[in-house]
């Protein structure tokens, strides 16, 4: 029987997390765009929901967020991230709206309300560098709760990468965990959201497979 630790982020009891994230520079200088299909999503639920504003916390340099800007003249965005990252897409495309923020601490962002409104989040490929990512995720139910459409997340599944059995830490030393999808959704839940998907999704466009996970999150209207 797998036992879930809620002390843990909801991970098997037992498994070793890392207790230091390294700093992730996004400078993948090779052809292979990682969770490829998740961008896409975030801009297919923002048209379904008649949203025109992306608000993308851990942007890294943006280069998913700008390739959605190509595809939609009329896209409006927010990248959120700090460090060398933010600095780099500041002064690279300095027109855009950028916000310096830690994702281990943040919980709200100064952000107009009408643009929150207007908006769908996209947070990929970030919650396993975090020592602490229910900082993060608080962020995402504060979007929501002030009007922001949906949010899609993704993150690595452990069970279809190296197996549910592999305990940690994770191949990847800028990865803190990586989550089952079992553990990942009882993360989620452990939140007040309404997770309206959750499935899989490709790792990379280069024949990786569908090893990422990839959750959307509603607002969670109590009943009356």
């Amino acid at each position: 029987m797998t036992i879930l630790d809620a002390t843990a982020h909801y991970l098997t009891l037992g498994y070793r997390q890392r207790h230091e994230a390294r700093y992730f520079l996004d400078e993948d200088a090779t052809s292979v765009t990682w969770q490829p299909d998740v961008y896409p999503e975030a801009l297919a639920v923002a048209r379904a929901h008649s949203r025109s504003t992306i608000i993308d916390l851990g942007c890294g340099r943006a280069g998913k967020l700008m390739a959605l800007c190509q595809t939609d003249s009329r896209l409006k965005t927010v990248g959120v991230d700090h460090g060398d990252n933010i600095e780099w897409c500041r002064h690279h495309f300095p027109g855009l709206a950028w916000l310096k923020a830690d994702l281990e601490s943040t919980t709200e962002l100064p952000l107009p309300p009408e643009r929150v409104a207007d908006s769908v989040v996209v947070c990929s490929d970030v919650l396993e560098h975090l020592v602490n990512p229910r900082a993060a995720v608080d962020l995402i139910v504060w979007l929501l709760d002030r009007g922001a459409a949906r949010a899609v997340l993704s993150t690595p599944a452990r069970d279809r990468r190296v197996g549910a059995g592999h305990m940690g830490p994770p191949l990847n030393p800028a990865h803190v965990r990586e989550w089952t999808c079992q553990e990942f959704r009882a993360f989620l839940s452990s939140f007040p959201v309404h997770i309206e998907r959750f499935d899989l999704t490709r790792s990379d466009d280069a024949g990786g497979g569908m090893t990422t996970q990839l959750a959307v999150l509603a607002r969670l209207v109590e009943k009356s």
